[in-house]
């Protein structure tokens, strides 16, 4: 009885304590549980404008080798500027008391009165009276800009744009089409007489221009070489030649001459004024040049020796007969490839037989010349005494492409042998 009463408490002391222990862990515990169930969350973009720079940011690629660069301004650009002065006391000069350059060459403007670029001499009084100065007028319509002379681009050497066009880009500096080189004009019934230039109709007064450097070796009015046709006249002999001959350029019907006999001009020099002096139905300029002597009979077409238009090209040809001889006053058509379009019309030159007769040019014995061609690919059509015939050429900046038409070759007549 005494031992199992002193066993009893021992028992109630172990229960006490393991009882304070659980206590205690529970009161250590924290109050969320261990293991927590993973819930999906939305995932936002990156609040970063430009990932590549935080990529760089980083230092990606500072181990690679560098391209070479160049250094990009980090500041804003700012116009410089002329410092201005602060001085307020300024007085004022007049005219008189600003000292002028004694060497200085412009030459002041006046809006109220029209000028000419300087002649190269003083000027001539010719009696031929100016009716209109239309120097200074507003261009109505602009030409293509002409190419550069002297100019020959021609594989072979052939081609001879020595000269630049005596009338600027702002009027007609192109011949008449229905009044070209070698033409008896455009009337059957009513013939002019054969063409030996090319007329460039403007007002009384345009500018015109020498087409190449010389010497003045005619300018006024009068008859000039015992014809009355030319009215005022201007005419140079250039410094520069073709094959060993001296080269003439012609420029007729002038209200005035500029420049006097004997002085030298360069190519671009003012010369002259349009007029209507002479024989003409119009106010126009007209052009010639002469090779070999300064004579009627020495003319050849200018066209071949007056600078394209940027872009274009001149075509030149020979319309012969079955025989080879050249057709006189035949109808020739210049029709686009491309679109079937006719371009431009002409005949070919009207020739007599005689001291007068129009010369065919040294290189390309033609008898027939389109200028100011736009570049690309032409038919060219003949009328060859009833019978048509044409043939494709193409047409490149700034040189002759040139052509000859002749009737197709019949065959020939095979005897026939009675016998079989």
């Amino acid at each position: 009885m005494r031992r199992s009463q002193s066993s009893f408490p021992a028992l109630i002391l172990t229960l006490l304590a393991l009882g304070g222990f659980g206590a205690l862990v529970m009161y250590k515990a924290p109050s969320q549980p261990l293991l927590q169930p993973v819930v999906p969350t939305e995932v936002l973009p990156a609040t970063s404008g430009n990932s590549w720079q935080e990529v760089l940011q980083a230092g990606f690629g500072d181990n690679s080798t560098p391209l070479p660069t160049v250094a990009i301004p980090t500041e804003a650009f700012v116009a410089p500027t002329l410092v201005s002065s602060g001085d307020t006391n300024a007085i004022p000069l007049g005219p008189s008391e600003i000292e002028v350059n004694p060497f200085a060459t412009a030459t002041p403007f006046s809006p109220s009165t029209p000028t000419l670029p300087p002649p190269t001499a003083a000027v001539v009084s010719t009696g031929a009276p100016v009716t209109a100065q239309a120097v200074t007028r507003q261009p109505v319509a602009w030409q293509p800009p002409p190419l550069v002379a002297p100019l020959s681009r021609d594989a072979l050497g052939r081609d001879h744009y020595w000269f630049q066009r005596p009338v600027d880009s702002d009027a007609t500096n192109y011949g008449l089409f229905y009044y070209p080189f070698g033409s008896d004009g455009p009337n059957e019934e009513n013939v002019w007489r054969i063409h030996h230039g090319i007329d460039m109709p403007n007002p009384v007064g345009q500018t015109v221009r020498a087409a190449g450097s010389g010497t003045v070796i005619w300018a006024g009015d009068g008859v000039y070489q015992n014809s009355p046709s030319y009215g005022t006249v201007v005419v140079i002999e250039h410094d520069f030649g073709y094959r060993g001959e001296p080269l003439y350029t012609i420029y007729a019907h002038l209200s005035a001459a500029l420049v006097p006999r004997g002085v030298y001009v360069n190519a671009g020099d003012v010369i002259a004024l349009v007029g209507e002096t002479g024989l003409v139905s119009g106010p126009h300029v007209h052009f010639e040049v002469r090779v070999n002597d300064n004579h009627y009979r020495s003319t050849y077409n200018p066209v071949l020796w007056m600078v394209p238009y940027v872009g274009h090209g001149v075509i030149a040809g020979r319309v012969v007969d079955a025989f080879g001889d050249l057709v006189s006053d035949a109808d020739v058509t210049v029709k686009r490839w491309s679109t079937g379009l006719i371009h431009d019309t002409t005949t070919t030159y009207v020739l007599q037989d005689n001291e007068l007769d129009v010369r065919s040019d040294p290189v390309w014995g033609e008898n027939f010349v389109v200028g100011d061609v736009p570049v690309g690919r032409y038919e060219i059509i003949a009328n060859i005494r009833g019978e048509r015939v044409s043939k494709i050429i193409d047409v490149y900046e700034g040189t002759t492409a040139f052509v000859e038409i002749s009737p197709v070759q019949p065959a020939t007549a095979q005897p026939v042998d009675n016998d079989e």
